[in-house]
């Protein structure tokens, strides 16, 4: 899966900025233009644009519509419209025709445009968005009646913001295009093996690369082969050395970037070239304040500074695929990302049982192996991408989980090498899951949600759990969660909960009790920034566990991690 780039052999236009927007019928189809349409940002939630709280709490779906003038220029090859993210059900039409739907709202939607529609003067592009969350949709959730109309019941803690998030591109393809390239590394001492694999129309094939610098340093011919690097710069943490494979061929020209650098899972160490990583960062959410989920380059690279003002050196994609632009930066910046599937709610918080015929089932399975193919296809060359995690938080004590998520890993290990991860909140003799993953996760609120505002039990029973984990699976273990909601501004002193005083007497108890704890391979404090959540009692204006406010400023947490991250 290729990203639209503009080169001599292909164009890219954007259509993001004002469209027309509306709430429409369940069974909408647009025959014909929107009849009372509002203006509405793309990329952007549209949760987060409007003053009525109709819309914000809308279910059901909306149409998004715009009208494009296509250049003659796209009438000489294959023309595609391709949206980085928008759902949770998407049906995309031009001039009223269906181009085709998908499922899911964390990845990317492409479809060809039909030559009979291009060679029009201007296009009517309509993209009708269904926000209701059911027992296929990943994360999971129920769409029911209560008062006359229709409610969501979400069980994962993030709002179920719809829109289209991400940008929406119309490209051009010659006619033998360049479809798909694959890259694969191996060896990081004075040698490495850079292995390729190019799906293209075109027969003849050559290819090139370049070192960091632009230097060439291998040249090769033909759709597959091997080529070998002498003295790699590797790409590391802190050392985001990307390499370029440029792609030739009559017709076509592509530039993929790429790093090299070796993965293991050993013992209780997880490796990058060969050295054992301790993991330091945040469980993050795409979250900020008017834009809701919409990614917009300035905001990305924000994130990104405030990841390296803190001395953080990975994160994890709670829990869902980010924008690919992310993922070009943490290459960039060698922050190390464990890529997560949104599958989360796989967990009722009560009797109910999850894993069972009609809830989470065959049908469910099918979306989550789905989007599997489509996470690990299209994040399949960033070096930064050192996991891939495939559930959070999930009912893995039921019985019915080893089967389900058996079939789970089995289906990421067929078209993936990378560790894979499991994020775990039941206890180890419970849990009939763990024992397929190569690293486990675990989410820990000891001290807020038991034993509340209790800082004296933290440290003994958080070591004594993480030790069953690793006495029970022999894996290693990573402490993806814990946090307290910390109101910014609030002091105390001595600390109390929901002061900026508690979170740091509450993140050092954590930080220090895994300290020697040699199976531990590192925290991911919840959250980076406080996100909005679903409104309920427990929750004011949002999840405040975040070490930066939702504008992303530090509260005084920020502070004391990025001194005790510096020491690592």
């Amino acid at each position: 899966m290729l990203y639209p780039v503009t080169n001599r052999h292909r164009t890219v236009l954007s259509l993001n900025g004002i469209w027309n927007f509306q709430r429409v019928a369940n069974d909408y189809v647009p025959v014909h233009p929107l009849a009372k349409p509002m203006p509405i940002g793309v990329p952007a939630s549209y949760n987060e644009l409007f003053t009525e709280a109709a819309i914000r709490d809308h279910v059901g779906c909306v149409c998004y519509e715009t009208t494009v003038a296509l250049p003659v220029s796209f009438q000489s090859g294959t023309t595609r419209l391709r949206i980085g993210a928008a759902g949770n059900r998407a049906a995309v039409y031009a001039d009223g025709k269906l181009l085709g739907k998908h499922t899911g709202g964390f990845l990317p939607i492409d479809l060809e445009i039909p030559v009979a529609v291009v060679t029009r003067p201007n296009v009517r592009i309509s993209v009708v968005l269904d926000n209701r969350l059911d027992f296929t949709t990943l994360p999971i959730g129920e769409t029911v009646m209560e008062n006359g109309g229709e409610k969501q019941r979400i069980n994962h803690d993030f709002a179920n913001e719809t829109g289209i998030h991400r940008d929406v591109l119309l490209y051009s393809l010659p006619l033998q295009p360049i479809r798909d390239i694959t890259i694969r590394t191996n060896g990081h001492e004075g040698r490495s093996t850079v292995d390729y694999d190019i799906d293209s129309a075109a027969e003849a094939v050559r290819v090139t690369v370049c070192d960091p610098q632009g230097v060439v340093v291998a040249q090769g011919a033909g759709k597959s082969g091997s080529l070998f690097i002498e003295r790699p710069q590797l790409w590391d943490i802190g050392q985001g050395n990307l390499y370029t494979l440029h792609v030739q061929t009559d017709a076509d020209a592509y530039e993929q970037r790429f790093g090299i650098r070796d993965l293991e899972v050993k013992k209780d160490l997880f490796l990058l070239n060969g050295k054992p990583v301790r993991f330091q960062g945040f469980g993050m959410h795409e979250d900020h304040v008017t834009v809701g989920k919409g990614s917009f380059a300035a905001l990305n690279v924000r994130d990104f500074a405030l990841l390296r003002w803190i001395n953080a050196n990975s994160f994890r994609t709670s829990h869902y695929p980010y924008a690919e632009e992310m993922y070009d930066l943490a290459d960039r910046f060698g922050i190390l990302v464990i890529d997560e599937i949104p599958a989360v709610g796989l967990n009722f918080w009560s009797p109910r049982p999850v894993f069972v015929p009609g809830t989470v089932d065959d049908a469910t399975l099918a979306t989550h192996q789905a989007q599997l193919t489509e996470l690990i296809a299209r994040d399949k060359n960033h070096p930064s991408v050192v996991m891939i995690s495939v559930a959070n938080e999930a009912n893995c004590q039921e019985s019915g989980a080893t089967a389900y998520f058996k079939r789970v890993f089995d289906h990421a290990r067929a078209l993936t090498d990378l560790p894979l991860m499991i994020v775990e909140t039941v206890g180890a003799e419970a849990n009939k899951v763990a024992a397929f993953a190569d690293v486990i996760g675990l989410n820990r609120y000891i001290g807020w949600y038991t034993d509340f505002a209790d800082l004296s039990v933290i440290r003994d029973r958080l070591r004594a759990e993480l030790t069953e984990y690793h006495d029970r699976f022999g894996k290693p273990v990573l402490l993806t969660e814990f946090g307290a909601d910390t109101i910014a501004g609030l002091h105390r002193l001595p600390p109390v909960a929901f002061s900026e005083e508690f979170q740091v007497e509450f993140l050092r108890e954590y930080h220090d009790a895994i300290s020697d704890l040699p199976f531990v391979i590192g925290e991911h404090v919840w959250n980076f920034a406080d996100f909005l959540t679903k409104q309920g009692l427990t929750r004011f204006d949002g999840n405040k566990k975040g070490v930066f406010t939702r504008d992303r400023q530090p509260k005084m947490a920020a502070h004391w991690l990025k001194e005790a991250w510096r020491e690592r």
